[in-house]
Order: structure tokens, then sequence, then C-alpha cells
């Protein structure tokens, strides 16, 4: 015989069950494996964007509070996972950002350490703090085990850190 496989005399050639289960089980393996990844992957990716999304806004609030010369209100419904920025005065919508499953992003958890839940940007673009828990704001925005919280000044500037 030559090759490498060999044959019984008048068989025919293929698989034996127990070379099918043993692929079948092996696929199986590496199936589970790449799901529990790929689902680390998008609970850390949803919590990023949030985070992100939530510094964005914050220089953005500040900005029209200056433009506009009037405050501008960061309000989070903490329970209901979503925040608004508006005017504080007019109630001028400037964003909305609706977090959990049936919404933009997926998030299990939206924290603003603060007390009031809010943040107030007066006409001059400066913050009150003085309710935080330190000499920065803090807000989490949390997906699966995957946690980013958003740190910033009185000035809105923020920096973005996974938790």
């Amino acid at each position: 015989m030559s090759g490498g496989g060999a044959r019984r005399e008048g068989g025919r050639g293929g698989f034996t069950l127990l070379e099918m289960l043993t692929v079948l089980t092996v696929t199986g393996l590496m199936l589970a494996l790449a799901a529990l990844t790929f689902t680390g992957y998008f609970h850390r990716s949803s919590a990023r964007r949030a985070a992100q999304l939530f510094a964005q806004d914050l220089t953005a609030a500040r900005a029209y509070a200056l433009r506009a010369r009037e405050p501008v209100v960061i309000r989070f419904y903490e329970s209901s996972l979503w925040y608004e920025v508006e005017t504080q005065s007019t109630a001028t919508e400037i964003a909305r950002r609706r977090f959990g499953v049936n919404a933009d992003i997926d998030l299990s958890q939206v924290t603003l350490d603060l007390s009031g839940d809010s943040v107030v940007f007066s006409a001059r673009g400066i913050a009150d703090l003085s309710d935080a828990l330190g000499p920065l704001g803090s807000a989490a925005f949390s997906s699966g085990a995957a946690t980013y919280t958003v740190t910033f000044n009185s000035l809105g500037a923020s920096k973005v850190e996974r938790t």
C-alpha cells in the first residue's frame, strides 16, 4: 500500500462514529468559547460607547451654555437608564440618550455620582460640583461585567476609563 491511509480489503473509506463525535465535540467547544469572547467584547464596546457619548455631551452642554448664555442641565434617570441635556430655563432639548435592551446602546446600569442626579452648567459654562464625592464628578456606564467611568471637572473636561 502506498500513502498514509490503511484500508481494509474490500472495505469502504470514511469516518468512524467516534471520529465524527470527536470533531463535533471540538467544534462545539470552539463555538462556545467564541460566543463567550464575543459577548464580553460587545459588553465592553457598549459601556465604552456610552461613556464616550456622555463625555461628548458634557462638552456640548458647556458649549451651548456659553453660546446661549443660559444654564444647561444634564439630568440622569438612573432607574430608567437614560439622561437628557436641556436648557434649564426654557427646557430646550439639546440631547437625549436612552440605554438598555431596546435602546441605541445596551447597558445594564447608568450612575451619576452627584446628589440630585444632575449636572448644571451655568451661563458662564461652569458646573457646580460641590455635591460630588471628590474634586471631580463622575458617571459610570455598565454593560454585563464591563464598566467605564467618565470623570469630569467643572469646565466639562473629561476622561473615560475602564474600571
